[in-house]
């Protein structure tokens, strides 16, 4: 009898092992097929970032909604890149650099205001843009512009390069709730040095500026986030120059994962009166760029401006390569 009580206890156990091994397959098949299953279009990035994958290059702190920084689109009268709106997460670091060629035809005049001929002018700058989060709402910044210039078939023919100017500036987010974000900014433009007088290439004196700041998430339907940033200044020139309104608008949408197109209008309206001996300009200026992220910490930006109107400025048009880094 026990020895048929142990066949019997052998045979229990076996069936045993086999229904919990069965058990076991399913499982098994059950989790792998969920992770080759390709997941619904609605649920892409929950199910990226439930996997420990990267996030788009450019989403900021919400996991909700898309912060954006802007594209980098430097105004040949001084200007400077933007991050928009969004202040930088404490202790993060975002560092634009951007490459434009820019090249307009201008017309020569002489001291009786007589055309004497017209003439080429075309600049080269490269202008990092650096910010730093110093808290979730105080955001400081720098941005030197270095430029290359060369002036030919006119009166004062000539080639200079060197420091245009350094911005500085801080930036305080006044309000925000994930969907929308104000913020104020005080800048400050440092005159810069160059090689040669002909023709000038530096700012002759300091600038002050002060701007409000505004963005919004938005979305065009079920599979095309993007955000809206809208910008007004005022620019107070040191050289005698006439102030300036600065107004900026950008749309951007993000088409794919990890793509997105920005449209961009920059306008300048002087101000006042100026001193006699100078002036002031206004100038409309569209800009339209490409960005994508080619790693978690890195993108590429490719884009083109294009003036569209303008009083006291010659009108050209211009190319802009940009790589960005966040740290």
């Amino acid at each position: 009898m026990r020895r048929g009580g142990q066949l019997v206890e052998e045979k229990v156990t076996q069936e045993s092992g086999r229904f919990f091994e069965k058990k076991l397959r399913k499982k098994l098949l059950r989790l792998l097929h969920g992770m080759l299953e390709r997941p619904p279009a609605e649920n892409y990035q929950k199910f990226f970032a439930s996997r420990g994958a990267r996030r788009p290059f450019f989403q900021k702190r919400s996991s909700f909604f898309h912060q954006i920084a802007l594209g980098a689109a430097l105004l040949t009268p001084p200007g400077i890149a933007c991050a928009g709106a969004w202040p930088e997460p404490a202790g993060h670091w975002l560092d634009i650099n951007t490459f434009s060629y820019y090249q307009v035809g201008v017309q020569g005049y002489n001291q009786f205001g007589k055309p004497t001929g017209t003439g080429t002018y075309r600049q080269s700058e490269f202008a990092p843009y650096i910010e730093y989060g110093l808290t979730d709402r105080v955001t400081l910044g720098f941005q030197p512009r270095l430029q290359i210039i060369t002036q030919s078939g006119l009166p004062g023919t000539g080639h200079s390069f060197g420091l245009v100017q350094a911005n500085l500036f801080a930036r305080y987010e006044v309000y925000g709730d994930g969907m929308n974000v104000v913020s104020v900014q005080a800048q400050a433009g440092i005159p810069g040095a160059a090689n040669n007088r002909n023709p000038e290439l530096p700012m002759p004196n300091a600038e002050y500026e002060a701007r409000l700041l505004y963005g919004r998430n938005l979305a065009l339907g079920p599979s095309l986030p993007g955000f809206i940033n809208a910008e007004a200044g005022y620019r107070l020139e040191g050289d005698g120059a006439a102030d300036q309104f600065r107004g900026d608008l950008t749309l951007g949408l993000d088409p794919a994962p990890h793509w997105q197109v920005l449209a961009q209008s920059f306008n300048t309206v002087a101000l006042g009166t100026p001193k006699p001996g100078e002036s002031g300009y206004d100038l409309y200026r569209v800009e339209l760029s490409v960005v994508t992220d080619v790693s978690p910490h890195a993108a590429v930006q490719l884009g083109a401006w294009h003036d569209a109107g303008g009083r006291n400025i010659a009108l050209g048009n211009a190319g802009i390569l940009a790589l960005w880094l966040r740290f």
